[in-house]
């Protein structure tokens, strides 16, 4: 049997050699005094600035870099939910129904304007949407169709349309998700789009509202006749 005690005499472990810094020569016990230096010199004027601003003193302990090295992992793990698309950082997710129902009802706003400026009046609630996408209709001032065609909301219903009593703009608006109304997904219009063909009537490309038609300013009865003839084709029975 093999003595340990004999092998290890025999092959004895070989140590690594330390070089002092004597045999390193003068420049390198230059640079490491200057290191320390610069070392002693940065904990002086942080330790001053401590001071001066009136923290307390404290001990960088164990708990104090347990807790730096906790609060890297939470924002580590937040930018990463961010990167991935979560809510990390605030990124906000718009959903597309709401915003598609919302467009459509804007344009249909815009048409139920036209239709006002035109025949005076919105369409009544039994006459419904539909009546904006019709070829032909037997009222008086009418121009349509204002729409190419009416379609359901984003959810496959139809979209609520009422006029007011009181007048004023009508009701408009889309169930949303659940289909029920006068719930809280309920999804508006944008109610400034009833009046955008009053303040800007450059699509009726000279055409006269309702309400002006038989008002005829001319420089003479010649011109007004000529124009009260003009505005005859417009006036549909």
């Amino acid at each position: 049997m093999v003595d340990a005690n004999e092998l290890r005499k025999k092959f004895p472990a070989k140590r690594p050699r330390v070089v002092s810094d004597k045999e390193k020569g003068p420049l390198h016990r230059k640079s490491s005094k200057a290191a320390v230096k610069a070392i002693a010199r940065e904990y002086e004027m942080k330790k001053a600035e401590i001071a001066a601003s009136g923290a307390p003193a404290f001990r960088r302990g164990p708990l104090f870099y347990g807790l730096v090295v906790l609060l890297l992992v939470v924002v580590g793990s937040m930018v990463v939910s961010a990167l991935r698309g979560g809510v990390g950082l605030g990124k906000v997710r718009i959903e597309r129904k709401p915003l598609q129902a919302h467009k459509s009802m804007t344009a249909l706003s815009v048409a139920l304007g036209r239709y006002k400026f035109h025949v005076g009046e919105y369409p009544s609630t039994d006459e419904g949407l539909a009546v904006l996408a019709l070829k032909s209709y037997p009222k008086k001032g009418w121009d349509g169709p204002y729409v190419n065609h009416i379609v359901n909301d984003p959810w496959g219903n139809e979209y609520v349309y009422e006029t007011r009593p009181e007048g004023g703009h009508p009701i408009l608006y889309s169930k949303g998700p659940d289909g029920r109304a006068g719930t809280t997904d309920d999804v508006l219009p944008d109610q400034t789009a009833f009046d955008e063909p009053f303040r800007d009537a450059s699509w009726t490309n000279g055409w006269a509202p309702y309400r002006l038609r038989g008002i005829v300013v001319a420089p003479d009865e010649a011109t007004k006749r000529r124009i009260q003839e003009e505005m005859k084709v417009y006036d549909r029975k």
